[in-house]
Order: C-alpha cells, then sequence, then structure tokens
C-alpha cells in the first residue's frame, strides 16, 4: 500500500493521493450523517452523551449518599427496622443469579 499525503500548512490545500483501488479522503474534510461536506480546519466533536453519563452519575451519588445518610440516621436513634423476608429472598436471590454466571465461565 503507498499513498501521499501533502500538507501545505495549516488552512492551506491539501491532497491525499491513494494507490490504485483506494478511495481517498482530502485531509481538512469531514462528512457525517446527515450533514455536509465542508473543508477546512480540523475539528473533534464530542457527543453530549458523555455530558449526560456524568450528569446521571453525579445524581446516583448524591441520591445514595443520602439514602445511606438517612438509614445512618434511623440506626443511630435505634430506629432501622430489617424486613427479614424482604432480605432473605433478595440474599438468595442474588446468589443463584451470581452462581449461574459463575458457572459459565
Amino acid at each position: 500500500m503507498s499513498m501521499r499525503i501533502y500538507n501545505d500548512g495549516i488552512g492551506g490545500a491539501s491532497a491525499f493521493q491513494p494507490a490504485s483501488g483506494e478511495t481517498g479522503v482530502q485531509t481538512g474534510s469531514t462528512t457525517r450523517a446527515g450533514s455536509t461536506r465542508y473543508s477546512g480546519a480540523d475539528q473533534v466533536e464530542i457527543s453530549s452523551l458523555s455530558g449526560n453519563v456524568a450528569a446521571a452519575t453525579a445524581a446516583l451519588a448524591s441520591q445514595q449518599a443520602a439514602r445511606v445518610s438517612r438509614l445512618a440516621a434511623l440506626y443511630g436513634r435505634g430506629e432501622y427496622q430489617v424486613n427479614s423476608m424482604q432480605l432473605s429472598r433478595a440474599l438468595v436471590s442474588n446468589a443463584l443469579s451470581n452462581s449461574s454466571v459463575d458457572g459459565d465461565t
């Protein structure tokens, strides 16, 4: 495979010449789904997904911290009551689901 790349500087003319049978993409141009082709300086576009994930993670951490604080306060006052039936079902269910996953590896 052989190719030649010419770059006459930032914002200058760029050429990409692929070997025969290969397709070429001109440096500095990008095509995105649903958008038109443009030419110019290199660009990076980061989706808003990473920002949404970070916000959701922070919100979840805040909710968990608040729950732990409430439970600690109840326990400290001696008011924390455990539903033994619900706890036992959760423990057995978790053990069964983990044993099937561990058995597959």
